[in-house]
């Protein structure tokens, strides 16, 4: 059964219900129309009373939101509230359901005004997210120039910082549509009067309305904002912990007014933007004094070497205001070798720096002291237990004998060097990798690595910050910048650095350092070495180790290299128990023997061989050099000796 107006009151009582009510019967054809609702709907009531809401009047509506809840309403009988936008007026509405009788009121009430205040503090509450997290300058003027402006009805704006030293407004972000006047306003005076100026020295908002008021206060920029379809201008002052930082200015495409609503947003967008600036400044001041300091820590200057091209890069992270501990270092070691250092220590902070520093001039000092790669490590292991600072560092250290063509490298849990030439594949140094510094060790932890590098050879040195990423294993990191090497030109070692810095995947988040060390002249085929070891029982090891990796390169046949190891554990174990300066171990290969020569600084001579009780120990080293060698003997100054043994090699 339908029902009429005056069923519910009367006509004067439904205007008094909101903005705009409509009365719906059952066969949704309209019953009444309010001259409130009548605006809405664009058309006189007396045209739309009687005809089909959704057919006739809204059929574009159907399927909307405004639509299922209508129908809900309908049917269920229950009150439905819905907001929802009214594009041809362009204003935020209320609208209201109400079952009555076996039809519907609709109760309309403008609800812009809260509307727009409610979605400008969520507008505001992502912006001051976003800002938050601005590492840039950049990053916060493109955050309230994309996030905030548009909500008020700007086309465009920009964010401007104050240089008191150079007089200067600059740029850090504008929104215009011309490439020339962009430029042309990226950097001007501080003396140029406009709306953005005098907003800074008055510490105030300033608002042009129209092009009209901006003839006659801005003359020189009236083209300029005609020309890019500006009619009204508002600038408003950074400000932040009482300093002036700059100036944000808006532009409106028509001549207006500015409402409180919209004065009070974008002056909180100028209040947040202010806050991000100045903390960016500072975060900014952090980053520049840690890399100082950090670069402070570096070599300066790399040593020209004969025979060796070298080329280090040092790359930081972007990602925080904090400082790494990744350090390389170039050492001229005595007799022409050169000593290349890749460290890494734990951690991102002012302490990884400062602890960076003194590992690296440790190592620095064992290095120029003379001391094997194998006994640095253990050195610098030791420094840095010592300091009892409880951080990790990884380490890669190696002598390059670039007259000789070979390399004596040790590890302590650092990625493996690379090495290319332009005859053979890329591929990983020889390393056999020991412990990372820190750990409390005993024994031989990081055994040496002795290789002969191919001529004009490249070696490749980094930290991990160039291989890893989030979301990727090292080794896919390695491959990447072994297949860089592979399809690069390794004549330039800085050239080729350069290169390498690029390989680092998008993702990546830790410091880089990078060292390129290339063989500039081809090595003869060495037949003589020389090597000076400490007088410690550590020695043994070493040189037994540095014999055999050295006669594998020589190709001398397995049964001799296997009588020369023993020969020169023994001839060393002497020499270091009864010497304490450095020993020197040489081996040579003539054409048809191979010689093994040990000095020391003792004066005491070997006893010759001779038959010992079963019980003996002493003399028994002789004994076996007597029995595996061809012929042994020794030469004396007086003050040091050399004991010598040869071998006849096949052939």
């Amino acid at each position: 059964m339908g029902w009429h107006v005056d069923e519910v009151g009367g006509a004067e009582l439904l205007d008094q219900l909101g903005d705009a009510v409509t009365v719906i019967g059952p066969d949704w054809r309209y019953r009444y129309v309010s001259p409130g609702a009548a605006v809405i709907i664009g058309r006189p009531a007396e045209d739309v009373v009687g005809r089909h809401v959704w057919d006739e009047v809204f059929p574009e509506v159907v399927g909307s939101p405004q639509h299922e809840a209508a129908v809900r309403a309908m049917t269920t009988r229950r009150r439905e509230v819905l907001v929802w936008y009214f594009d041809s007026v362009q204003r935020w509405y209320s609208q209201q359901a109400l079952p009555v009788g076996d039809g519907l009121v609709f109760v309309v009430s403008d609800v812009t005004d809260a509307e727009r205040a409610g979605r400008r503090s969520e507008v505001l509450v992502r912006a001051g997210e976003r800002l938050a997290r601005a590492g840039t300058y950049e990053d916060v003027a493109d955050a309230v120039l994309t996030d905030c402006l548009p909500h008020v009805g700007a086309t465009g704006g920009g964010v401007l910082l104050v240089d008191l030293e150079r007089d200067v407004v600059q740029s850090l972000g504008l929104l215009l549509p011309d490439a020339a006047m962009t430029q042309r306003w990226s950097e001007y005076p501080l003396a140029v009067s406009t709306p953005g100026t005098d907003a800074w020295r008055q510490d105030a908002p300033v608002h042009v309305a129209s092009l009209a008021e901006a003839r006659e206060r801005y003359p020189h920029i009236v083209d300029d904002m005609a020309a890019t379809g500006k009619h009204a201008v508002s600038a408003f002052p950074l400000v932040s912990g009482g300093e002036r930082l700059g100036i944000l200015v808006v532009g409106f495409p028509e001549e207006r007014a500015l409402p409180v609503a919209d004065l009070q947003f974008l002056s909180t967008s100028a209040a947040m933007t202010a806050q991000a600036l100045l903390r960016v400044r500072l975060v900014d001041a952090e980053r520049r004094s840690l890399k100082a300091l950090q670069r402070s820590l570096l070599p300066g200057v790399l040593p020209h070497t004969a025979g060796l091209a070298v080329a280090a890069r040092y790359l930081a992270s972007d990602t925080a205001a904090e400082v790494g501990g990744d350090w390389y270092d170039v050492v001229e070691l005595p007799g022409g070798a050169v000593g290349l250092v890749m460290g890494d220590v734990e951690g991102h902070d002012l302490g990884a720096a400062a602890l960076m520093g003194l590992v690296r001039g440790a190592v620095r000092a064992y290095a120029l002291d003379g001391q094997p790669p194998a006994a640095v490590m253990e050195r610098a292991n030791a420094f840095l237990n010592g300091l009892e600072l409880g951080r990790i560092v990884t380490l890669s250290y190696m002598q390059v004998h670039p007259a000789t063509g070979l390399v004596t490298t040790v590890s302590a849990g650092h990625p493996p060097a690379l090495i290319a030439s332009d005859l053979e594949p890329v591929k990983e140094l020889p390393t056999e990798t020991g412990p990372p510094l820190g750990v409390p060790v005993t024994g031989h932890q990081w055994p040496e690595t002795t290789t002969r590098l191919g001529d004009r050879a490249t070696l490749v040195l980094f930290t991990d910050g160039l291989v890893e990423s989030r979301g990727s294993d090292i080794d896919h990191g390695i491959a990447r910048v072994a297949d860089a090497l592979s399809r690069g030109r390794h004549e330039d070692p800085s050239a080729l650095a350069d290169q390498l810095l690029h390989v680092r995947a998008d993702n990546a988040y830790d410091d880089v350092a990078v060292v390129v060390a290339r063989v500039t002249e081809v090595a003869p085929r060495t037949t003589a070495v020389v090597r000076q070891l400490p007088a410690r029982p550590t020695s043994v090891h070493l040189a037994r180790r540095f014999s055999r990796q050295l006669l594998e390169t020589w190709d001398v046949p397995p049964r001799v290299v296997e009588n020369v190891e023993l020969v020169v554990s023994e001839l060393v174990t002497n020499a270091a128990r009864h010497s304490e300066d450095a020993l020197e171990v040489a081996l040579e290969q003539l054409p048809t023997v191979l010689r093994v020569t040990v000095t020391d600084t003792s004066h005491r001579l070997p006893v010759e061989a001779a038959p010992v009780e079963d019980d003996a120990t002493s003399g028994r080293g002789l004994l076996l050099v007597e029995a595996v060698a061809a012929r042994w003997g020794v030469d004396s100054s007086g003050l040091s000796k050399r004991v010598w043994a040869e071998f006849d090699l096949p052939g």
